[in-house]
């Protein structure tokens, strides 16, 4: 769609490009977020939205062209943000052993997890309302630890029995889900024993020769 400014046609994805750091866009991606984690896409609507950040749902369309582009713009930033803490880790133990790798690694997930729940939960929540297939944390990383535990097992430090594919799918559900269970018990474990636990499952610890 075309909107005039002045006499000259722009496009409202470059308006959007253009708006990206506004104010009100970031009020929306916030409490777009409380409110998708909370309540899920099915249960919001786009004026519940607006009107939860304090906007009119006319600003909400400058932004966003409905609840699922903001969804898929939660997820995409909540995604560059994961895969921006575990690449740090990785980075900064590079040079240690591989249980270490693990430890930093395994942190880095939870740490992220605690620091934005909302963010987390609208990444690694199934959501009946999302298109088939659509849901974001599906399969997250799965092939760099795939490749990462084949590495491993090529040098003799994994059991040649282990699958490495099967694992890595298995190993990044079940931390993914494990996380999200912890973020909403009501008794949650500390973190610290909940990133222990999680880093002696991990397949290059538990299954290591």
């Amino acid at each position: 769609m075309m909107v005039e400014s002045f006499g000259i046609q722009i496009s409202k994805s470059k308006i959007r490009v253009q708006n990206e750091a506004s104010p009100s866009r970031e009020r929306i991606l916030t409490a777009g977020a409380e409110m998708l984690a909370s309540r899920g896409l099915g249960d919001v609507n786009t004026n519940t939205i607006a009107r939860a950040a304090g906007v009119g749902v006319g600003t909400f369309y400058a932004h966003f062209d409905d609840k699922f582009a903001l969804h898929r713009e939660l997820a995409t930033r909540g995604l560059a943000l994961l895969q921006d803490a575990l690449s740090l880790a990785s980075r900064e133990t590079l040079h240690q052993s591989i249980e270490q790798q693990v430890r930093a690694s395994v942190a880095a997930f939870v740490n992220f997890a605690h620091a934005h729940p909302a963010l987390y939960r609208v990444v690694f929540s199934a959501d009946e309302s999302l298109p088939r297939g659509g849901r974001p944390g599906v399969g997250f990383s799965a092939r760099a630890l795939e490749n990462r535990l084949a590495e491993l097992q090529r040098g003799g430090l994994l059991e040649a029995s282990v699958d490495t594919r099967l694992a890595a799918r298995i190993f990044n559900a079940g931390q993914s889900q494990v996380v999200l269970w912890w973020l909403e018990a009501p008794d949650p474990s500390p973190t610290a024993q909940l990133i222990e636990t999680l880093v002696q499952l991990h397949p290059a610890v538990a299954c290591r020769r």
